[in-house]
This record gives structure tokens, C-alpha cells and sequence, in this order.
């Protein structure tokens, strides 16, 4: 009986000790990412992650995306909403951080643009980030970014440049020929 109480007691205590930290992990911002199914081989695109601040107090927020390797990141400030207060592109690393404290609900959106490399071969490709921030004066607290987390490197368009130049030229023999047959007419 003794130590059924004792054990009680010490499971209370344990439950009231590990509150705070049940609690702090139930409040998440849920980082989440919006990609493009497909790209092209030199093309641009847009990335964009969203998360909302979890509670009052949110601060000292720091979002790290990679994009595929070989590949180049362009980002700024104003992309941001509400604008980042730094943030610094390094080759496929997107880095953007909000000194805050922000308040619950706060949404947050970091748009940057990646670049595929020329070289890129037909394949998909994988993103990974995540969010780490304070809660007041508690954390490090660390997210991954969720949703999109690849793309697809597809085939160019058929239609070229080559394609449309041989067309004007194709265009430009008719209209050569057309005036030739009214010139031995006349």
C-alpha cells in the first residue's frame, strides 16, 4: 500500500514537472512548403513557406531551406511577410530570420526564388528546411518544414528557338517564291 502512494506521488510529480514541456510542443508553427511539380533545366521558380507564430511571444525565428544541390537561391527581404530582418542566400541555402517577439497567430510567408541548374539532369529532386525559434525565453524549439519537398526536372518545350527560326525562314522562301512567280508575270 505504502508503495502504491509513493509511486503516485512520484507519477503526479512527473506529470506536473514534464506540463510545461507537453504543452510547449503541443503550440507548433507547422512550417510548410509550396513547390512546383515540374521544372525545367535553367528555369526560375518561386518557393514559399508559411507558418503561423503558435502563442504570443515568438521570437528569435530562423528558417533554413536547401534547395538541390548545384542549384542557385534568391531571396530578399521584402519577399517576406512581415519582412524578414536578415536574410542571406548561399548557393542552394535560403536563410531568413525575424527577431520578433510576434504575436499568436502571426502568419508568416518567406518567398525566395531557386534557379535549376543548366546541368540538371531529368530526375526529381529534394528540398529539406526547417524552423527554429524561441517561445519567450524557452527554447530552441525545432520544426521541419512540411509539403512540398520535391520536384521534377522535365524535358524542355519541342518548341525552340531553332524550331521558330526554321519557320521564319520556311516563311520567308514562300514569300520569296510568291514574289518571284508575279515578277515573271508582269
Amino acid at each position: 500500500m505504502r508503495l502504491s502512494i509513493w509511486f503516485s506521488v512520484i507519477l503526479v510529480l512527473l506529470a506536473v514537472a514534464l506540463m510545461p514541456l507537453g504543452i510547449a510542443l503541443a503550440q507548433q508553427a507547422n512550417p510548410n512548403r509550396i513547390l512546383p511539380d515540374t521544372v525545367q533545366k535553367g528555369e526560375t521558380f518561386d518557393v514559399t513557406v508559411n507558418f503561423t507564430s503558435p502563442v504570443d511571444n515568438f521570437n528569435a525565428i530562423g528558417l533554413t531551406d536547401f534547395c538541390p544541390a548545384g542549384w542557385n537561391v534568391t531571396l530578399n527581404e521584402a519577399w517576406c511577410t512581415p519582412n524578414a530582418e536578415f536574410v542571406k542566400d548561399t548557393g542552394n541555402k535560403a536563410e531568413f530570420l525575424w527577431y520578433g517577439p510576434y504575436d499568436n497567430g502571426t502568419t508568416f510567408t518567406a518567398l525566395y526564388k531557386v534557379t535549376v541548374s543548366d546541368d540538371a539532369g531529368l530526375a526529381t529532386y529534394a528540398f529539406n528546411g526547417s524552423v527554429e525559434y524561441y517561445l519567450g525565453s524557452e527554447g530552441p524549439y525545432l520544426e521541419n518544414v512540411t509539403g512540398g519537398s520535391q520536384v521534377e526536372v522535365v524535358a524542355g518545350s519541342s518548341i525552340g528557338v531553332w524550331w521558330i527560326v526554321g519557320i521564319v525562314v520556311a516563311i520567308a522562301v514562300i514569300v520569296a517564291a510568291v514574289l518571284l512567280v508575279r515578277r515573271r508575270k508582269a
